[in-house]
């Protein structure tokens, strides 16, 4: 497997949520803290940027095209042509300490996102929310901390997430047709002082359950029956989310943030905050798009 590689010179402060555009030949990422959206080509690095209004948790690609963007004031559609925001439907209009974070589109194009406290993490105020393509919002779970790790079995029967601070991943079944999830049960714990914490995640076709290690430096691959797989060091400390994308979806486009880093951890570590690129012997099971 080859070495990971930085594409591009942009730094985030915390880069999450890659989304890979085969239309486009490029991925789309956001700086949350840095409030802006990100558009690299892999193969010139070269990035396209969009200023935000406010902390963006995530991204996805829309059905009918463009993109739709977590903000703190709701959903909305984004279209990378113009750069206009067009607000789709509120997320927690009543709890202005909160924002969203990870989040993804199942297979019918529904979204999942959940939310988080902005300014102390350990507060456990954050949300888990279906937004169906009706742009209707149900709950699914409250009292988070740092919900993360979305990613959906090849075959839509499972559901996996984490919140970070928990140190463990849940699998839950799930319902492809309706949307409802049931049994959940323990995928596998993970030492956040040991092994970083389990942020985003990637899901490929063989059933693997691919995480960014936040603190840990590295990504992991999980076997479909919970036990550890392989794992790939990185040249960034905080490694955020990962994505499959490229020809043949064989390639991870991972996220990395360089928030809490002093100068000279920084000097130490010149990719924190890049966009990697990863080539792997694993094929990437489809993403959803977002269908309101």
């Amino acid at each position: 497997m080859a070495e990971p590689s930085v594409l591009g010179d942009v730094r985030a402060e915390l880069g999450e949520s890659p989304v890979w555009s085969a239309g486009e030949n490029a991925v789309y990422w956001i700086d949350i803290q840095g409030k802006l959206i990100h558009r690299t080509d892999p193969g010139s690095g070269g990035t396209r940027s969009w200023d935000l209004p406010s902390h963006p948790g995530m991204i996805s690609l829309r059905r009918k095209g463009g993109l739709i963007v977590a903000l703190e004031d709701g959903i909305h559609g984004f279209d990378p042509a113009t750069g206009n925001l067009d607000r789709l439907a509120p997320l927690e209009a009543g709890i202005p300490d909160n924002r969203p974070n990870d989040g993804k589109c199942d297979a019918a194009g529904r979204l999942w996102v959940g939310t988080m406290n902005k300014h102390d993490p350990d507060l456990a105020t954050g949300g888990f929310y279906r937004i169906d393509p009706d742009l209707s919002a149900t709950l699914i779970e409250s009292g988070l901390k740092i919900p993360n790790g979305l990613a959906w079995s090849p075959d839509d029967a499972r559901m996996f997430r984490t919140d970070t601070r928990s140190g463990v991943v849940r699998a839950s079944g799930f319902d492809a047709a309706t949307g409802d999830i049931s049994e959940e049960t323990e995928f596998f714990t993970f030492d956040r002082a040991l092994d970083g914490g389990v942020d985003g995640a990637a899901m490929d076709t063989d059933g693997g359950y691919w995480t960014a290690q936040y603190g840990g430096g590295r990504l992991r691959r999980t076997l479909p029956d919970g036990s550890a797989g392989m794992e790939i060091p990185l040249p960034v400390s905080q490694p955020t989310m990962p994505a499959f994308g490229g020809p043949g979806m064989k390639t991870l486009f991972v996220t990395s943030a360089r928030q809490r880093l002093g100068s000279e951890e920084l000097s130490a570590e010149p990719a924190a905050g890049a966009l990697l690129a990863v080539e792997t012997e694993f094929t990437g099971a489809p993403v959803g798009e977002f269908g309101g």
